[in-house]
Formats: structure tokens, C-alpha cells, sequence
């Protein structure tokens, strides 16, 4: 049996219910879906055989033959359309939070050996939802499941118990998917303290964290735990520096420009993320088929920087360097981590010149003054995705918040237009061309400073073998995991 910890516990065992990150790891590994993604975060079939798009509408699912439940049954077309179908059901009480994903989603139908998804308007992204846990038919008239359920999946390990303190899973002997686990079973426990989990690592009763130590810790882990190995990649993940546009110093284009040449991303990778990070200069890691690999890197250039301001009328007061030229406000959560980076990056600002001070507040409020626009710059991370309609969650004019996640309010006709051909395009050849264009508008008008894609770490006792760490973060090794 491999042990390893989580900060909390998933909130819902049920896949149709599984939208924080803990409940979607555990999903992976008691459920099959339609794709899947591999230790790079590329789309992999699961369920599913192949696929074509027959229109811009029309997505044609071809599913695996003799693909079995854990009770036994077999995986059939109409237990996919049953799953897909629940979130299209009116007369439940209480529906799902992944609802809001199917909205486009007309109906699915079925043939003996394949699934066809027909969609109100096109969109290619479409696909990536096709991660659901498939669940028997005869479960689509049922509320969310809870763990005294008989929950019958199509994963790799089976769901045995749970309780506050843990999740037990055997493995499935029925899995036909792929090769059986070689663990017995997988428990997790929930630890929420950091402190605990770490003395639980060393101490041998958790063989595997995670992503959920400090990352000051790893540097002293990999030199001092002979018991422990460090196991890391990089991950698909962005972690920016956000602007207002509707203020009127960091809405100066000028300004963003000078404040990314004023960073110095690698002396903050180095010393305040030991190194667990490399410089991002787009919101798509290096690894993903859309990078544009001929974007040019951002160049930390301070005396750039300060010739920037002084074009956008913000010249040096007394030509000393010795006053502010203006101040700005930097929002970010009580996270240490996040504070050291706000702290690191106001000290770099004040040497061009711009006076920083740094908020940390509780992440609620943090959230809720962001969405808002009560603040001027601040920093988050993106997380986990899979397609370059990212960028118009992010920066499209029809998502400024509540309908998406544009936070900074930013506006370009020409990139809606991209975004919005990038949206029904199906072929990825021609995908490529306009996220290339993409990258270059937002690149020439900064919405975003781009800093860091960080890495995901795995603390691993060396008694585990065949564990690896998924670019996503997601648990999926741990069908090839075991314990000596």
C-alpha cells in the first residue's frame, strides 16, 4: 500500500461533481474518462479510441471494445451519453458546478460503437471537457454520490472508504484500460499542516507530498533526508504580474514595458523559489505545442526600464534616482512565498524609480478586490491548462469579470479577432499560426508581465518505485507506483 498526503480533502467523490483540483486527482484514479492527458499535459485517448470533428459542430467519439467497470460491466456508449447527458438535466435539485461547462453542448447521441457530441455554436476547445469520469446509466437519475455509494468506476484503483482523516482505494482488478496497478491500494491521508506533513515524510508514514512543502525546504530535504528523493519538472502552470488598465499609470503601456524589463526574474527563481521555476515570456510553458518559439524573451534592463518612463513622462524628479517618480500598489495573498515575490519585485521597481507597496491580504478579499478592479497590480498564477484559449479567459473583451477571468479589463479589437478565430478552429496546424499572433499582440501591449512558469516537486520515500510527477500535477503515476 503507497500513502501520500494532501492539504484537504477532495469535496466530492462523485465525478460529475469534481471541480476543485484535489476531487479531479482523485477522479483520474477511480475513474476513466473519454481523453486523458499524459505526464506532459498532452491529450492522450482513455475511453475513447479516436475522434473527429465532422463539422465545426459535430464531435464523433469512437469508444474502446470490452472496457469493463470494476463490477464487472461493460463500458457502454450510452453510460458515456448517460454521464454527458446529466449536466443537460433541468429536474436535478441540485446541479453540478462542471454544468457551466456544457452550456454549448446540444446533445449527445449514440451509436453502437461510438458517442456524437452535437454543440450549439462551434468550439474546438470542446474537447478538453471530455474528461469526466464515465459513470454506469443506471447512476444518471442520482444525486451527487457521497461515500456510502456503491461508486462503480472504470479507473485503475476502486473506491473503499473515506472518512476525515483518509481515502482508501484497492486497486481494480478489472482495469482493462492499461496495465494493472502494482500497488495493493493507495491511501491519503488529509494533513493540512505543512509542518506535520514534513515530520510525516521524515518520519516514514507518508511515502509522498506533492507540490504541498515550502519550497525552502526541498534544497534542505535532497541534502538531508537520505530516506527521501526529490523528484521534479516542469509544470503547466504561469505565474504573472496583473495590471488595471482603467489606472492611469499602470494602464500606460509605456509603463508595463518598463516594469517588465525592471524585473529580475532569475535572482527571485534562484533565491526565493530555489530554483523550482524557469522565466516565462508568454503565458504558454515552452513544452506546449502552441509556444511560439520566435517570441522574444523578456530582458531584465533596469536602465531600459528607466528610458521607458521618461518617454511616458515620468522622468526621475531630481535626476538622483534618489525620490520616487510615482508609487503604485501591489495586491497579493498572505502566502510567504507570494509575499517574498511581491517584496523581491518592489525592491527591483524602486531602482527605476517607482515606489511599491506591498498588500497581502486573506485570499477572499485578495479575490474579491482583484475581480473588482480596486487595485492597481498584483500577481497570480494560472494553472493546469491545456489549450491556448486561455489567453481569451484571460485577456478576451467579452470576459471581463463576472462572464471570465480578464481581472485587468484589458481591450484590443484585433486580438478579440484572433481569439475568436483561434476558438472554432479545429485544424492545429492553422491553430498554430494565430496563437503565434497572439502571443505577439499580447507580448507588444503587456496586459499581463509574464514571470515565471514554476516547477512541480514530488518529496518521495525511496522505498516507492515507478512514481512520476505529472506536468499538470495530477496522481495518474500512481498506477505504476509500488513499495518495495
Amino acid at each position: 500500500m503507497v500513502t501520500m498526503a494532501l492539504d484537504a480533502a477532495p469535496r466530492s467523490i462523485d465525478p460529475r461533481f469534481a471541480v476543485d483540483a484535489n476531487s479531479q486527482y482523485v477522479e483520474n484514479l477511480i475513474h476513466c474518462s473519454l481523453i486523458a492527458f499524459d505526464k506532459d499535459g498532452k491529450t492522450v485517448p482513455d475511453l475513447a479510441e479516436k475522434w473527429k470533428w465532422v463539422s465545426p459542430t459535430t464531435l464523433e467519439v469512437n469508444i474502446k471494445k470490452n472496457i469493463t467497470f470494476s463490477d464487472g460491466s461493460t463500458v457502454t456508449p450510452a453510460d458515456v451519453q448517460a454521464t454527458y447527458m446529466y449536466f443537460k438535466n433541468e429536474t436535478i435539485k441540485n446541479p453540478s458546478p462542471r454544468k457551466s461547462a456544457f452550456t454549448n453542448l446540444k446533445n449527445v447521441s449514440v451509436a453502437k460503437e461510438s458517442v456524437t457530441f452535437e454543440l450549439n455554436e462551434a468550439d474546438s476547445t470542446f474537447l478538453l471537457n471530455l474528461v469526466v469520469g464515465i459513470l454506469p446509466a443506471s447512476f444518471s437519475s442520482k444525486d451527487m454520490l457521497i461515500e456510502t455509494d456503491k461508486i462503480t468506476g472504470c479507473g485503475p484503483f476502486t473506491f473503499t472508504s473515506m472518512n476525515a482523516n483518509e481515502l482508501v482505494m484497492t486497486a481494480n482488478q478489472k482495469y482493462n484500460l492499461g496495465n494493472p496497478p502494482k500497488a495493493a491500494g493507495v491511501t491519503i491521508k488529509f494533513v493540512k499542516d505543512e509542518t506535520t506533513r514534513y515530520a510525516k515524510l521524515q518520519a516514514g508514514e507518508i511515502d509522498i507530498v506533492q507540490n504541498s512543502i515550502s519550497r525552502d525546504k526541498v534544497n534542505d530535504i535532497a541534502a538531508k533526508s537520505p530516506s527521501l528523493q526529490v523528484l521534479r519538472r516542469a509544470g503547466l502552470n504561469t505565474t504573472y504580474l496583473g495590471f488595471n488598465m482603467k489606472d492611469k499609470l499602470v494602464g500606460d503601456e509605456k509603463v508595463r514595458q518598463a516594469i517588465n524589463q525592471a524585473i529580475d526574474r532569475e535572482k527571485i527563481i534562484k533565491y526565493v523559489l530555489s530554483g523550482l521555476a524557469i522565466p516565462a515570456n508568454t503565458m504558454l510553458p515552452p513544452t506546449d505545442t502552441f509556444f511560439s518559439k520566435d517570441l522574444a524573451k523578456s530582458t531584465f534592463n533596469p536602465e531600459a526600464a528607466k528610458k521607458l518612463l521618461d518617454e511616458a513622462g515620468f522622468k526621475d524628479p531630481d535626476g538622483d534616482g534618489k525620490k520616487p517618480r510615482f508609487a503604485l500598489s501591489y495586491k497579493t495573498t498572505t502566502d510567504l512565498t507570494r509575499i517574498s515575490i511581491a517584496k523581491a519585485i518592489a525592491s527591483d521597481l524602486k531602482k527605476i524609480g517607482i515606489d511599491v507597496t506591498v498588500e497581502s491580504l486573506e485570499w477572499g478579499k485578495f479575490k474579491s478586490d482583484v475581480e473588482a478592479g480596486k487595485v492597481q497590480m498584483w500577481s497570480l498564477a494560472w494553472v493546469g491548462f491545456k489549450d491556448p484559449d486561455i489567453y481569451r479567459f484571460a485577456f478576451a473583451t467579452e470576459a471581463f469579470p463576472p462572464n471570465g477571468g480578464n481581472r485587468g479589463w484589458f481591450s484590443n479589437t484585433e486580438l478579440d479577432t484572433l481569439l475568436n478565430a483561434g476558438k472554432i478552429e479545429t485544424d492545429t496546424a492553422k491553430r498554430v499560426v494565430i496563437y503565434n499572433k497572439v502571443q505577439d499582440l499580447v507580448a507588444k501591449h503587456l496586459p499581463y508581465v509574464f514571470l515565471w512558469h514554476e516547477e512541480i516537486f514530488a518529496i518521495v520515500s525511496k522505498k516507492v518505485e515507478g512514481f512520476e510527477v505529472y506536468a499538470d500535477g495530477r496522481y495518474a503515476s500512481l498506477a505504476t507506483a509500488q513499495k518495495k
